[in-house]
């Protein structure tokens, strides 16, 4: 096993192994840095991609590109692979990295992991995040950074459970997905490179979600999703209602972190990069942000007061939430895009 491997409480899984993974190589960077130079918050909401008659917000990018793009701009050479059905081969490449004393970390369904059962929280969710750090006997030693967890104990959890979770089938099947990075070079330090990087990963985010043409994705993504709630009580069930609104809050606040969580990430991502250059729009961007994170919570608030007394003035109460959380975004991009991209040409 490897020896004193960080394993502090963080956020969001990704950006929190990210974090203890480099902090182990000596590398000095916040999650929420990660998280905005790595480009994490999206929104899309299409017809496109619907489960029996059901769109399903998608508030991620897809598990570890956020650690793809956040390494690529901050010059640290990561390693991904994948390994489609082959589950042999991918225990085979595990096993390896761990006698090299690498820590890997490892993409899964968080369902059925024993120590979160024990917890109560049980789940069917691809797309959880893990770092293994060793082994010991048929188990692998595991370091969870989620926040619910009690301690910041590492977890043992058998070999044969993690390999059926590595290729759990369902949305987002992990194909048993891993990443490492190499050990730490003296660049990250640079405030030129990490500047840069800061630079870089807002630009993207602003792309995403004021420029892109197609009106499912980014602040008219949302305005999209607002107007579709609106027709739900016309077209569809009551019961059914509930249901798409229960499955929303536990995609969105329970399993994926995406809703509240991800903006107030965000927030801090840009209260540090505020202060790193000096830019009265950045910390103006962090407070439309945080009221954003807010109106999130409020989503939930609202959907669970609906599945307690579904009413169609509370339905629509929940739309006018999701264009209350557009308008604070499209106002954080803004000011970003005009006040501070603008700035650094």
């Amino acid at each position: 096993m490897i020896p004193n491997y960080p394993n502090r409480r963080r956020i969001n899984c990704e950006t929190g192994v990210f974090d203890n993974m480099l902090a182990y190589y000596g590398y000095d960077i916040s999650e929420e840095l990660l998280f905005g130079i790595g480009s994490g918050l999206y929104f899309m909401y299409s017809p496109f991609l619907s489960i029996s008659g059901t769109v399903y917000p998608l508030m991620r990018l897809q598990p570890v590109e956020i650690v793809k793009r956040a390494a690529e701009r901050l010059c640290i050479n990561v390693h991904v692979r994948s390994f489609g059905d082959n589950r042999g081969k991918a225990t085979e490449v595990l096993d390896k990295l761990l006698e090299r004393s690498i820590p890997i970390g490892v993409d899964l369904n968080v369902k059925g992991l024993p120590y979160f059962n024990a917890l109560g929280f049980v789940s069917d969710f691809n797309g959880h995040i893990v770092s293994v750090i060793g082994k010991d006997g048929r188990d692998y030693v595991i370091a969870d950074t989620d926040s619910r967890l009690p301690t910041d104990d590492y977890v043992r959890v058998d070999k044969g459970l993690i390999q059926e979770l590595r290729f759990s089938p369902g949305i987002a099947t992990p194909h048993g997905k891993i990443f490492w990075v190499d050990p730490a070079t003296e660049l990250i330090s640079s405030p030129e490179l990490l500047r840069k990087a800061i630079a870089d990963g807002l630009k993207e985010t602003c792309n995403k979600f004021l420029r892109v043409p197609l009106p499912y994705y980014g602040v008219r993504g949302l305005h999209y999703f607002a107007n579709d709630i609106r027709k739900w009580w016309k077209e569809k069930k009551q019961r059914q209602i509930s249901f798409i609104i229960m499955w929303y809050y536990r995609l969105i606040e329970r399993t994926g972190t995406g809703g509240s969580g991800y903006r107030y990430i965000y927030r801090d991502f840009l209260k540090e990069a505020a202060l790193l250059f000096e830019s009265v729009e950045l910390e103006k961007s962090a407070e439309m942000m945080g009221k954003a994170a807010e109106s999130w919570r409020q989503f939930s608030v609202e959907g669970r007061r609906f599945i307690r007394d579904p009413q169609e003035s509370i339905l629509q109460t929940i739309a006018d939430v999701v264009d209350q959380i557009g308008d604070y975004e499209c106002n954080a991009f803004r000011k970003i895009q005009n006040g501070f991209i603008v700035n650094q040409k």
